[in-house]
């Protein structure tokens, strides 16, 4: 009897894990209003300077271009959130279009790259700016700063981290209030309490941090303790963080393990009754771990209720610091 117990301890250490302290929160950039209004087909209502171009119209001759007739074709289609159809026409006025007319050119790769960039394609974001004029564009290009964002927001989503620091660099020499608002997006993302609780400290506007931090860590679910309630009595774990059924569940698949393990000893079955055990003792452990994964979920959810109500407010994704966009 002591060696089969022996042996299930052995069984159960091996199968449970520790469970990472660390938050991921699902914070991801809402969607484009034009995208909502095109899957909804609802009343848009938008602020008047939400698509105010850079860029000088289209002269009468060059409307009637080959090359303009493709740009205003894949302009129409951009602004119905149309990506794809937009992505095509613009690679046609390309085509068409002379050489010689390089800002125009550069203005139709970017309308190129910002097509992509909404359409969330970051790889071929990137792409489009390393392979073409606008890798070397400056501050006299009328959408500069946007490409900047454009740039920073893409490397992040990719995880390039070095080359989002780069970028950001640039931003911070620029425009230090869009800097200050993705450095602090970036501490959201990183669930930095320490950094949002400095902000509410340094600066009046974001004194309501403080509070919206207390709130979170008031209701957040305790990983330690979900997995202790788990190991003492089964299903208590998943009870604690809200998970009601699976609590349920927990308990019974336990009990039924337990119940049939014992049977096997006492009616002599002890091989049996060893390999019942080791399968408890699987559903025993894995359950104390799903336990504490689950209260980090529970805190990762809750985590990004409360920073949405910064995002929000603060207006802090880079797609919502463009002043341009179709």
């Amino acid at each position: 009897m002591k060696k089969c117990i022996l042996l299930f301890l052995i069984l159960s250490i091996s199968s449970c894990g520790r469970v990472s302290r660390e938050l991921q929160p699902p914070i991801c950039a809402p969607p484009h209003p034009k995208e909502v209004f095109r899957e909804k087909r609802g009343h848009l209502s938008l602020p008047t300077c939400f698509s105010v171009s850079p860029f000088l119209p289209l002269t009468e001759e060059e409307s009637h271009s080959d090359w303009g007739k493709e740009y205003q074709i894949a302009l129409a289609f951009a602004e119905d959130f149309d990506l794809y159809r937009a992505i095509t026409g613009f690679k046609r006025a390309l085509f068409f279009i002379p050489a010689t007319l390089k800002e125009r050119r550069l203005e139709i790769e970017y309308a190129e790259m910002l097509s992509y960039y909404l359409g969330k394609k970051y790889t071929e974001t990137i792409y489009i700016v390393e392979s073409t004029d606008l890798a070397s564009t400056d501050s006299s290009f009328p959408a500069f700063s946007d490409l900047l964002l454009i740039l920073y927001d893409s490397y992040e989503q990719l995880g390039k981290c070095d080359h989002a620091a780069q970028i950001g660099k640039l931003i911070e020499e620029k425009e230090p209030e869009k800097a200050k608002k993705l450095a602090l997006l970036t501490a959201l993302k990183k669930a930095d309490m320490a950094a949002l609780r400095m902000e509410a400290q340094n600066s009046c506007d974001h004194a309501y941090f403080e509070k919206i931090v207390s709130s979170y860590e008031q209701g957040a679910k305790s990983i330690n303790k979900a997995q202790i309630l788990n190991a003492v009595f089964p299903g208590a774990g998943y009870w604690y963080v809200g998970l009601k059924e699976s609590a349920v569940t927990s308990f019974m698949v336990n009990a039924l393990f337990i119940a049939a393990a014992t049977q096997f000893f006492i009616h002599g079955y002890q091989a049996a009754g060893a390999i019942t055990l080791s399968l408890e003792g699987g559903w025993y452990f894995g359950g104390i771990y799903g336990a504490g994964l689950a209260a980090k979920s529970y805190n990762e959810n809750l985590y990004a209720q409360f920073s949405q109500k910064i995002t929000q407010r603060e207006q802090l994704f880079p797609l919502f610091m463009l002043k341009y966009t179709f």
